[in-house]
């Protein structure tokens, strides 16, 4: 298992390349991809938990597609409780439109899942962040002020894919927002809406 020293790089404006042993409980950005014959099974078993309940990731079914992804450039990690080892990470990829979440990983435990929340909650609120969500999380992010956005073309644009528009939840009209679309992620359709502040 490689250590957090080995791989993180902290973002800085003096010298983003200092490598060094990451301060508890701080949000960094690493670049793990050089480290993927040995980081796969470990943030695999991040995702898989975080993804446990409803039926796993829907693009990251083992260990050997957690990097296949070319487009997923962009990768934060958090320790937590002081072994070194990330408790949090999330990921996703840069577009022209700013930053475009692509999934979480995590270890179970409830700090982590609160730390998750509030870290994606305030980055969501910030020009240039943005993702599609679903289900619980949708609940909870909405309710926590992120912006939804509503706009079918703004949406089709912004993802550069089609998508069958539905406005309201198609199963489920009690769930926030005004923005629902369905569309296939691992050829499977899934209910999405899109959030955050993309450029």
């Amino acid at each position: 298992m490689i250590r957090l020293k080995s791989l993180l790089t902290e973002i800085m404006s003096e010298d983003s390349s200092d490598v060094f042993d990451p301060p508890r409980g701080k949000w960094i950005e690493i670049d793990p991809k050089p480290h993927a014959d040995e980081l796969d099974t470990e943030f695999f078993e991040l995702i898989k938990t975080a993804y446990a309940k409803i039926g796993g990731h829907a693009k990251i079914t083992g260990p050997g597609d957690v990097f296949s992804e070319p487009k997923w450039t962009y990768w934060r990690g958090i320790d937590l409780h002081g072994d070194e080892d990330f408790d949090v990470i999330v990921f996703g990829q840069k577009t022209p439109y700013g930053i475009k979440f692509a999934g979480v990983g995590h270890d179970g435990e409830s700090d982590s899942k609160k730390e998750y929340l509030k870290a994606k909650t305030d980055e969501l609120k910030l020009d240039g962040h943005y993702g599609e969500v679903s289900d619980k999380l949708a609940q909870i992010l909405i309710s926590a002020g992120v912006p939804v956005i509503e706009d079918e073309d703004t949406v089709v644009k912004v993802l550069g894919k089609p998508v069958q528009w539905n406005g309201e939840h198609p199963d489920d009209p009690s769930m926030p927002g005004k923005g629902w679309y369905t569309r296939d992620i691992g050829g499977q359709p899934h209910a999405k809406i899109l959030v955050g502040k993309p450029k």
